[in-house]
């Protein structure tokens, strides 16, 4: 349809029973979930046709592209699943379960995260785009539909079909803050990109209804040294003239329209007010701040791991609760747990063995202290000398690589006492065994284990 003329300018002919569609951010594709036909029509804008369908499991709904146009992620409601697909191959190159009846699907504005409506489980699940994992979930969301992030990335929607209301969704505490009612059983939303209003629509009445963002700063939380840039959302602010945190000016705002001012926090050392001055006598309190003691990142565990990632990472500080994301080298992830002295991650896959810093990104600042240490899997290439007693005791020298983050090491299934000399060589004392012959040499490291099948003799 174009935009400026009301009459349709062309049809396009897709899947059985299409439900939604999305554009990437060039405007050069869109892609056409078929609930009936169980595939994703890819049309050519420039041309109008389908260049292309992608097959993917049972029933998909909502789709929804990420900021930089690589991936598309496709609520697939038959199979409990995302599909997370390739856009230049367009092939599905990862399937993430663990929904229930999933049919929304927004992406955050930093790509780093997918929020997923489900159906059937009354939750939004967050998926951590760099893992491929459910980091979290939010519970209290009546037979959910519809989610919407704001271009903000604050403030999620989620249109509730069991109580015909919109849930309004802090995204930075993962917190309910408001519950809108009202609604005829409300499906999909859209949000304008300034972020203050929301067009919700209702199935029950075929109407459209129009949702304002609600007042308060976002985010409402940063530490004593001031810098946070906050959002504020209200009425009439269009003539604002100062913007206090607990009487001290802001470090400076910005009026974006009537509805919003995007300031940065002042230094200051406790909870406070945020007030707004209109005109020139009018002072009005639209929200609060709470400052948080100055983010320190203290030590992490483990400090290495295998280099196909997956374990979970715990990073132990203060000031934390604000934290966006934990960066290993240039791969962002999000926390699956976050507390005041406290994040929990699953640490990435990594493409090369070797140390990478830890930096901790909060809503102001990075911190980063600690060095994780990807490590390959060992290999044993020799054991000397190789016979030795059955009770033990005989000083033994295994070499290898990647031997530096050595855990254990046994001998014929019997540990053995060890200390590491350098990445390719560990001295061992052998431990006592119940019968002479060969025994094998089995090393674990945090990277993996290496067996040398019979390399030591007992005799």
């Amino acid at each position: 349809m174009d935009t400026n003329d009301p009459r349709t300018v062309d049809e396009i002919l897709v899947g059985h029973a299409p439900i939604w569609a999305a554009i990437t951010p060039d405007g050069r594709r869109v892609y056409v979930t078929n609930f009936g036909a169980s595939s994703i029509s890819v049309i050519d804008t420039r041309t109008r046709s389908v260049i292309t369908t992608i097959g993917v499991t049972s029933g998909p709904w909502e789709i929804a592209i990420a900021p930089d146009g690589l991936r598309a992620y496709a609520a697939c409601f038959g199979t409990d699943s995302v599909a997370v697909i390739d856009t230049a191959t367009h092939t599905v190159t990862a399937t993430i379960t663990g929904f229930l009846l999933p049919r929304g699907v927004a992406v955050s504005p930093d790509g780093q995260r997918a929020y997923v409506s489900e159906y059937g489980g009354n939750r939004l699940g967050v998926v951590d785009t760099v893992t491929h994992a459910v980091a979290a979930t939010l519970t209290g969301l009546p037979i959910p539909f519809g989610v919407a992030v704001s271009h903000d990335g604050l403030l999620a929607y989620v249109t509730c079909d069991g109580d015909d209301s919109v849930a309004v969704i802090d995204l930075i505490r993962g917190k309910i803050i408001d519950k809108v009612p009202g609604f005829h059983a409300p499906s999909w939303l859209v949000i304008t990109p300034d972020d203050v209003e929301v067009y919700v629509v209702n199935n029950g009445n075929e109407t459209v209804s129009v949702l304002t963002a609600p007042s308060g700063g976002y985010p409402n939380v940063g530490p004593m040294s001031g810098g946070t840039p906050v959002t504020i959302i209200g009425e009439g602010l269009g003539n604002t003239t100062a913007v206090r945190f607990g009487g001290r000016p802001a470090a400076s705002f910005t009026i974006v329209n009537d509805r919003e001012i995007r300031a940065v926090s002042p230094l200051l050392v406790r909870d406070v007010s945020i007030d707004v001055t209109l005109g020139q006598r009018t002072t009005r309190t639209v929200g609060r701040f709470y400052y948080l003691p100055e983010s320190l990142l203290t030590q992490i565990s483990p400090v290495s791991g295998p280099l196909g990632g997956g374990g979970t990472l715990i990073v132990t500080g203060r000031g934390l609760i604000t934290t966006i994301s934990v960066h290993f080298g240039d791969v962002a992830v999000t926390p699956s747990s976050i507390l005041d002295d406290q994040v929990t991650v699953t640490v990435p896959p990594a493409q090369t063995a070797g140390p990478v810093p830890v930096t901790v990104v909060t809503r102001s600042n990075s911190y980063g202290k600690a060095t994780y240490t990807y490590v390959g899997p060992p290999h044993i290439t020799s054991v000397t000398p190789s016979t030795g007693s059955t009770a033990g005791g005989d000083p033994v020298l295994i070499e290898g690589v990647e031997l530096a983050f050595t855990q254990s090491v046994t001998i014929g299934g019997a540990v053995a006492a060890f200390g590491i000399i350098s990445p390719t060589r560990i001295a061992v004392v052998t431990p006592p065994a119940d019968a002479q012959g060969p025994a094998n040499v089995v090393v674990t490291t945090t990277g993996g284990t290496a067996t040398a099948p019979g390399a030591f003799v007992y005799i």
